[in-house]
């Protein structure tokens, strides 16, 4: 069965990866370079299991957010709605649910390899002179936002094993003949089925949660 859903995902992928390229490569170079200093002078917002969550990742994941939300809102922006929606604790939750993704991952045995990390930087328009990927502006890039190529492959390859992660949960559910029968005429069988795969996929990172063993510093937020 995962055989099958690996091979289904990996057009599946090819739709769903540049949603996750394009805000990854839109919000990281924005935020770089910020200060992200710990007042407490320690650098562990939180811990799942024996991984680590750094301050300065966390730091700049929730300065990536704000840059969002003004970009979403612009002139109806304000600091108390973002206090208002506790982002702060929602980007730490974020962080914390991709270190058990990435855990599950590893258990489950997906990998992406250094060829496809490499397919979908080269495939970069940011990263392409005349149509063709160019490793001098990719450098020059990546240097201009003190980011290195390795740093930045590491993070995309997370990402897409996160991504293929998700897909693998949720192409996992389906509707047996029984529930295809009850379910009303007028029903939308596609927006149910995805419905219902959200729902599995989030009951999945629920219990992987409960499972791990998470410390949160609640004072460093």
């Amino acid at each position: 069965m995962i055989k099958i859903l690996r091979e289904r995902m990996q057009f599946l992928l090819v739709i769903t990866l540049w949603v996750v390229i394009i805000a990854f490569v839109g919000t990281i170079f924005l935020v770089w370079g910020r200060g992200a200093v710990n007042p407490t002078g320690s650098n562990v917002i939180a811990t799942v299991n024996s991984d680590v969550i750094p301050f300065d990742e966390y730091k700049k994941a929730y300065f990536r957010a704000v840059d969002t939300y003004k970009k979403i809102y612009k002139d109806k922006y304000s600091d108390e709605m973002i206090e208002k929606m506790n982002l702060k604790k929602m980007v730490l939750n974020s962080l914390i649910e991709e270190r058990i993704i990435l855990n599950a991952a590893s258990e489950i045995g997906l990998i992406v390899s250094n060829e496809e990390v490499y397919d979908v930087v080269s495939s970069m328009p940011a990263f392409q002179k005349d149509g063709r990927f160019d490793p001098a502006i990719y450098k020059k890039v990546l240097a201009a936002n003190k980011y290195s190529p390795a740093a930045f492959e590491k993070n995309l390859k997370d990402d897409i094993l996160k991504e293929r992660t998700r897909r693998l949960i949720k192409e996992s559910v389906g509707y047996s003949e029984g529930e295809m029968q009850n379910i009303p005429a007028q029903g939308n069988v596609d927006v149910l089925l995805l419905q219902k795969q959200e729902k599995a996929y989030m009951a999945y990172v629920d219990a992987l949660k409960k499972m791990a063993k998470i410390k949160v510093y609640e004072d460093r937020l």
